[in-house]
């Protein structure tokens, strides 16, 4: 039976959420002894509740004051709240607060409850279920009529399963293809399975023999089984409670705020958040600084606000929470603020941007819109090397396919390769590349051009960018890429003595042959000492080529080396010996020209022969 809908209570302590679960599921809730102790829920508690043929997962929460951060943890992954109030009691200090914990989280629906009916009379009874129905009248939980109960009678208990099922059957089920989160609540060890983690899975699914990730931490293991409310799965369903049993993951590794995912989409633990947040009505202001508890699926982490302007309370801003431990967030997560101290909740919001860039990052207008092409449109643009396509899920907060689709809707925003980025960016980036020629060429006039790995190096971008960028001046034809060097389309190298001296030098190495004068017999025969850079230019235009590092020859002298290379080869294996005849060539000059054969894709040495490369396909 698959899980539908993940309903969970909150309220205030010993207003009875813990008996009213079991009443529904007909499981005890409170397992731990200290809680059977006390008479009050401490940690989180589940149970399966059958629905007439549709199953849901039942989260039962701690009430009171101290175990608010449990409250939290558990109420991350509700469908649908059970707002609980005793009829003798009324809407107490702990109601409050968990109704704006719902709120916060943006629970979508929820239903209110007064309990212990029986122990008030009709008219005190009608009293508090019109302060109830006042009270969540205005909230953004879409809260149904309150309803009274009673587990000791019975009553209400059936129109409250009628109202639970028909809930059930209206949710449509989460999407299958996003991708997989599981913030952890519980874990422990099993023999024979090792140790397993439980949670609501946000998002996507993961199956048996699946690689996951634990983070922050990076610790890694693979599925061995999977079950959800006790049925034993080959994979599992977004939205519903699941253990994982992971092989290699040691238990002492895992603790309540870990999240599980798989190790493709590229999930960061990441030490900053750029949010939207909203202060409760009863909150102070929040000022630069400021030390808050977040929590965040079932996290809770300690965190400094950087606020972009002054939020009042009751009123909304922008803001960067700087984080004492880092977490995993993807886009549109909800999360709740509380106070330092005194430990309150004071307000939550949205996660804009799950790990932004740092140093002071633009905040484009885009970046809180609720058009998700707008809103991942600013988010790429903010980051200079734009991002992954893999991270667009993370980044917006919905399905790979949906992310790539909104990234394609976005004028300003180019794919090159696996990334995507600012069209302005890479227009930027093509225009230094442009300028840094420039300079490069007045700077260097005898050079043939900019060594390519230089200019990455000056450009302080990752080689996919920088490719781009020369891609687009070369298309444009404002840019040359020869041989590793690039240059300006309109540059040619020049020397101080002109064309002349640069045709003497090619003269005196046409005439050498095939045993030229090195770089510095040239300097001592001619007495200049810029005979390289003179060559160099002569080599862009491919009148000499360098063989060696200080020794040119003339391109005529090499086509007939080669020619008489293939000669050779054309009878059989090509000796050192037998070409030295045939050519007359020292070891001193012929050594270095069988190399350059091979780098040429003439010649493939094997031993101590060389023989004529098979053609290229």
């Amino acid at each position: 039976m698959e899980v539908r809908l993940i309903v969970g209570t909150a309220g205030h302590v010993d207003h009875g959420k813990s008996a009213l679960v079991a009443a529904l599921t007909g499981r005890a809730m409170d397992r731990l002894a200290e809680e059977r102790r006390r008479g009050i829920t401490i940690d989180l508690n589940f149970a399966p509740l059958d629905l007439d043929g549709v199953l849901a997962g039942v989260v039962d929460v701690p009430g009171h004051e101290d175990f608010v951060r449990t409250m939290v943890a558990g109420a991350a992954g509700f469908d649908l709240a059970l707002l609980v109030v005793a009829a003798d009691e009324g809407i107490m200090p702990q109601t409050e607060e968990h109704l704006a914990i719902l709120e916060q989280l943006g629970v979508p629906a929820g239903i209110p409850v007064v309990t212990k009916s029986d122990l008030v009379d009709a008219e005190w009874l009608e009293l508090v279920l019109a302060e109830l129905a006042e009270r969540v009248s205005g909230s953004p939980v879409a809260f149904d009529a309150p309803l009274a109960v009673s587990v000791v009678t019975g009553a209400g208990l059936g129109a409250l399963r009628a109202r639970l099922a028909a809930r059930a059957r209206a949710v449509r089920p989460r999407p299958a293809e996003d991708v997989f989160r599981l913030p952890v609540d519980r874990t422990f060890s099993v023999p024979g399975v090792g140790t397993v983690v439980t949670g609501t899975a946000w998002s996507g699914t993961v199956g048996v023999g699946d690689a996951v990730r634990l983070l922050p931490g990076g610790a890694e293991g693979r599925i061995r089984s999977i079950e959800s409310h006790g049925q034993a799965l080959d994979r599992s369903r977004p939205g519903a409670r699941t253990a994982l049993g992971i092989a290699g993951l040691e238990r002492a590794a895992v603790r309540r705020g870990h999240v599980v995912v798989t190790p493709d989409p590229p999930w960061t633990a990441a030490e900053s958040l750029d949010v939207a947040l909203g202060l409760l009505p009863s909150a102070r202001p929040l000022v630069v600084r400021a030390r808050v508890r977040l929590h965040h699926g079932t996290s809770e982490v300690m965190a400094r606000v950087w606020v972009r302007g002054p939020i009042e309370p009751g009123r909304a801003g922008l803001a960067r929470l700087r984080l004492e431990a880092p977490v995993v967030a993807r886009g549109g997560d909800r999360f709740v603020l509380r106070s330092f101290s005194p430990v309150s909740t004071i307000g939550g919001g949205t996660v804009l941007d799950p790990d932004p860039p740092g140093g002071r990052a633009a905040w484009p207008d885009g970046l809180a819109d609720s058009d998700p092409a707008a809103r991942l449109g600013a988010l790429v643009s903010r980051r200079p090397f734009g991002a992954l396509t893999a991270a667009l899920p993370l980044l917006l907060g919905g399905s790979p396919a949906a992310a790539v689709a909104a990234a394609r809707t976005v004028r300003y925003l180019q794919q090159i390769g696996e990334h995507w980025i600012h069209r302005q960016a890479l227009t930027d980036l093509a225009e230094r590349a442009a300028t840094t020629l420039d300079g490069f060429h007045r700077l260097q006039p005898t050079e043939p051009g900019m060594p390519l790995a230089t200019l990455r190096q000056v450009l302080r971008a990752p080689d996919w960018l920088a490719d781009a960028a020369l891609g687009e001046l070369a298309q444009d034809g404002r840019l040359r890429i020869l041989q590793s060097v690039a240059r300006r389309a309109d540059f040619e190298p020049r020397v101080a003595a002109g064309e002349a001296e640069i045709e003497r030098y090619v003269d005196i190495l046409r005439r050498a042959g095939l045993t030229p004068p090195s770089l510095a017999e040239l300097e001592r025969e001619t007495g200049r000492r810029d005979v390289a850079a003179i060559l160099r230019v002569a080599a862009a235009r491919r009148q000499v080529e360098a063989v060696e590092r200080d020794r040119f020859y003339d391109a005529d002298a090499l086509r007939r080396f080669a020619e008489a290379v293939r000669e050779l080869g054309a009878i059989g294996d090509i000796h050192v010996a037998a070409l030295r005849d045939r050519l007359g060539l020292s070891r001193k000059f012929l050594i270095p020209l069988l190399e350059w054969a091979d780098a040429q894709g003439i010649t493939v040495r094997a031993g101590d022969v060389r023989r004529l490369a098979l053609p290229r396909s």
